[in-house]
């Protein structure tokens, strides 16, 4: 799916916005980041993480390097090193908040386990549920936490809407993560010998998360971001595009009474 303009000028790739201050946390090969950069047409309202050094990212993947220069070209702001369960204490991210936050197929590594590994499953979800606690309190008002991740057994033992529910978040919306929607990503193994492979993703969701204390009530005007996200919305609901699970058009009648703030300042 391509990247469409409103009539302000926003450009959307599928759930993102140009306008949208965002942060990608556990980024492998930055090749989601780059997707959306060169669907914007630019990075500038875009901060893309990796747990990994530069270094150690540049090893791993082979296309980590020209992803990465490409994305500072249009004015990214690339962190290395990047705990997503300790990340609301790092030094460039601790007084800045996010319109979307985004952590896709989180994992924390196989350390010589099977998936269905119950030791293995435990340290998913800790690492699940302390980006969580992180990520709850570096978002705007009405800003969104979105996990892209499998929803076969034994993925769905992690349990993620607990996992956010004890930090105070509440899914608003499950809907298809399709690969396809994302021209040039490419998911990464990220560990092990085969680290810059691509997994099978199966089936698999965008779970979008928010936090009620974090959104505005009903307001007499509309900000554009607002208004753009109904329109990119209301196209899909009329494109026969839905949500397997929790949108509907109440969420279009909420957006219209809600006043988000898409700030413009630099990261």
């Amino acid at each position: 799916m391509g990247s469409k303009r409103s009539d302000e000028g926003s450009k959307w790739l599928k759930h993102y916005c140009s306008d949208h201050q965002i942060l990608l946390v556990g980024e492998g090969d930055f090749s989601f980041t780059l997707c959306l950069a060169k669907a914007f047409a630019s990075a500038t309202n875009i901060v893309a993480s990796s747990l990994d050094t530069h270094d150690d990212v540049i090893k791993k993947y082979r296309n980590a390097k020209s992803n990465i220069d490409e994305l500072k070209k249009l004015g990214a702001c690339i962190l290395h090193g990047v705990d997503a369960t300790k990340m609301k204490s790092h030094s460039h991210l601790n007084m800045n908040s996010f319109d979307r936050v985004i952590f896709n197929f989180p994992h924390a590594g196989f350390h010589g386990k099977r998936e269905h590994n119950l030791s293995l499953i435990k340290m998913h979800k800790d690492l699940v549920g302390g980006f969580f606690k992180n990520a709850s309190s570096m978002i705007r008002v009405n800003g969104e936490i979105h996990v892209n991740h499998k929803t076969t057994h034994p993925y769905t033992k992690w349990n993620i809407e607990k996992l956010a529910e004890e930090s105070f978040l509440k899914l608003m919306e499950c809907t298809d993560f399709k690969k396809e929607d994302y021209p040039g990503y490419y998911n990464k193994r990220g560990d092990g010998n085969k680290c810059d492979k691509s997994f099978p993703l199966g089936r698999c969701s965008t779970f979008k998360f928010i936090h009620p204390r974090r959104t505005n009530g009903i307001a007499p005007s509309v900000s554009h971001c607002a208004r753009n996200e109904v329109q990119h919305k209301e196209q899909q609901v009329s494109g026969g595009r839905s949500s397997r699970n929790c949108f509907d058009r109440r969420r279009l009648i909420t957006l219209r009474g809600a006043k988000l703030k898409c700030l413009g300042e630099e990261v």
